[in-house]
């Protein structure tokens, strides 16, 4: 330092402030990879971890690669197909951190939705911002009318973060980003509004950096049309590789090696002169001494794929559980697979169903109306022009469905009649053969078509009966049922059903062969012949592209055939799904009330009538009221 620098320093203090603020901007950041920055300055906030305080690498040590592939000046892209819960989100905040307090810049993460963004920042980023020291004072405090800190937007020196959803365009398209961080990717919409693909908009936005970051991370969906996984395979495609503690034997976990039966659960050494019975210490010991290795030769793009194998929570008994419950059901064992794999899921939604399959399945359910093993019933309608068309359905242990009713109701709908005669029909009762009584637990009804009014009034009227006005979006991903809103006409209770995915699981199921878990029952009734078999099978689904990107479409086999069958069942599962039932409480219950039934049935008749004990007369004065 020379005496005019140490001379303007030691004398003026206005002077010393500003070159003190201009030596700490020329200064360049520290030389640390992201895991380093994240192992000496980020603290786990107590609310958004069960492992709070320090962050260690070394506890998953399978993220150092990935995150210090983020701070590799080489790469561009990196990307993440893994399983839920490997800590993906804690990688993305780590890289917010490091970018915040050493090289801050403009960023823009973006979630599937509006509501998943504000999760995020609520639960995730403002804790971080909270309770690392680094971080102190780098965003202003949140008040009301400051635009430097809210739920999607936080400003700091030197940069921004942007915090914003697949659907929302102008967002997207609205500023430059240098380091863009893609979060669930395989969840976002298929497109933006009218602009065409999301990504492809945000992606526009770090054009202007050479030194840009673009950061994806998804647990992935189905094959084919799965965003990630084609990110994964445009890079260089990295697997975690293991050594087995017994032979030295390097190795990628997979789940074929888990062997389990009702005695043990071990995983076994894929090295056939070791074989090797290894347990959950082995496998943790193993991960953290792993390494990540490539297995294609491309630049700038790193991909990483992780299995939840991986993951130091889990025992290798609580992944056979899941496992076991999951292969119940064609939809849940679609969901192990890309949440706990972290794969593709290779499904045959595009192949038609057979109508003589279904007709050959129609069965005899007895002299009682509803099925014993039905624990509960729902119902749907459907508005036309003329006529309001009714199914009942009966909900069984392990999403086993029975159809139970179908019923057409003529009329005008903008009439009070035919909605009369549907109250009197909802009201209805049905019995088992058990001596079960059902009423209806949950009615949709479908407020799309020409009569939105109309069902809003009744759905207003008789919300007390878990009756529920709901409206058809056929997005593909879209969630089953989404959270009701009140922004419509009749200020009423509007549920929004994911009508694609609804109609996937229906597929899947009436393919299923084998009574059971996921199978669907038809019974011997005239309202359930060839014309509703051809309803409950008129659609099917195509591969489309729209602006470029792949995707999938429900569509009607021909232009003339109906499909109000189709839409009934997919809103009778929409009423599953808002009631969201507690199947081991019902069945409980179930068992209690048909051991009482049977006691009862089991008396002589004139022992039913002479009671056991003379009834206790009440007593005047202070505490009758509560004994009566």
């Amino acid at each position: 330092m020379n005496a005019l620098e140490y001379y303007l320093l030691s004398n003026r203090e206005p002077t010393k402030n500003l070159l003190g603020d201009l030596l700490k901007l020329l200064k360049p950041p520290p030389k640390l990879t992201i895991s380093e920055c994240a192992d000496q300055y980020r603290y786990l906030s107590p609310e958004a971890s069960n492992e709070q305080g320090r962050w260690h690498t070394a506890r998953v040590e399978y993220t150092r690669g990935i995150m210090d592939a983020i701070s590799d000046p080489e790469i561009e892209m990196v990307v993440v197909q893994a399983a839920s819960q490997m800590a993906k989100t804690e990688i993305i905040l780590n890289a917010i951190l490091y970018f915040m307090a050493f090289d801050p810049c403009p960023m823009l993460l973006i979630q599937p939705t509006d509501e998943m963004a504000e999760i995020f920042t609520k639960d995730r980023l403002n804790p971080m911002l909270r309770d690392c020291p680094i971080l102190s004072g780098k965003v202003s405090e949140a008040k009301s009318r400051d635009p430097g800190n809210t739920l999607h937007h936080k400003k700091f020196k030197g940069g921004q973060l942007g915090i914003t959803s697949s659907n929302a365009p102008a967002k997207l398209a609205s500023r430059p980003i240098r380091v863009l961080f893609c979060d669930e990717l395989g969840r976002w919409a298929s497109s933006a509004g009218r602009e065409g693909d999301p990504f492809s908009l945000a992606y526009k936005r770090t054009k202007n950096f050479p030194n840009r970051k673009v950061i994806v991370t998804s647990s992935p969906g189905i094959k084919g049309i799965c965003r990630v996984e084609r990110a994964f395979e445009s890079g260089d495609q990295r697997y975690f590789n293991v050594k087995c503690p017994h032979c030295g034997h390097q190795m990628v976990l997979n789940w074929a090696s888990v062997v389990f039966d009702a005695k043990e659960t071990f995983y076994q050494c894929e090295n056939k002169k070791c074989e090797a019975h290894l347990n959950d210490l082995d496998l943790y010991e193993m991960t953290k001494s792993g390494i990540w290795i490539p297995t294609k030769e491309t630049k700038r793009i790193a991909s990483f794929q992780l299995d939840d194998l991986y993951s130091p929570w889990l025992t290798l008994q609580t992944r056979v559980d899941e496992f076991l419950e999951a292969k119940k059901s064609p939809e849940t064992l679609r969901v192990w697979v890309n949440t706990n794999r972290g794969q593709t899921w290779e499904d045959d939604a595009g192949e038609e169903i057979p109508e003589d399959s279904l007709l050959k399945r129609l069965e005899d359910y007895g002299s009682a109306p509803v099925p014993d093993n039905v624990l509960f019933l729902t119902a749907a309608v459907d508005t036309q022009d003329d006529r309001l068309e009714c199914g009942v359905i009966g909900h069984g242990p392990d999403k086993e469905t029975y159809w139970i009713d179908y019923r057409v109701f003529y009329g005008d709908p903008e009439k009070t009649a035919i909605w009369n005669d549907l109250s009197q029909y909802l009201d209805s009762s049905f019995e088992s053969a058990a001596g079960d009584v059902h009423h209806i637990a949950c009615t949709c009804i479908d407020s799309g078509g020409h009569f939105s009014n109309e069902v809003y009034i009744f759905a207003k009227r008789n919300q007390s009966r878990r009756i529920f006005a709901i409206k058809g979006a056929n997005t593909p991903g879209k969630p089953l049922i989404s959270r009701p809103s009140m922004r419509n006409k009749g200020k009423v209770k509007l549920f929004t059903v994911g009508t694609d995915t609804a109609k996937e699981i229906i597929h899947a199921r009436l393919k299923n062969e084998t009574p059971g878990p996921s199978y669907v029952h038809i019974p011997k009734k005239p309202c359930f012949d060839v014309e509703f078999i051809k309803q409950l099978t008129s659609e099917k689904c195509v591969l489309r592209y729209r602006k470029g990107v792949q995707y999938r479409e429900w569509v009607k086999k021909s232009s003339g055939i109906r499909n109000e069958a189709l839409d009934i069942f997919v809103y009778n599962l929409a009423a599953y799904e808002i009631l969201n039932p507690n199947i081991g409480a019902l069945l409980e219950n179930q068992q209690k009330t048909r051991e009482k039934l049977k006691n009862i049935t089991a008396k002589p008749q004139d022992e039913m009538l002479i009671p056991d004990k003379k009834p206790r007369s009440r007593k005047r004065g202070s505490g009758w009221g509560k004994n009566w």
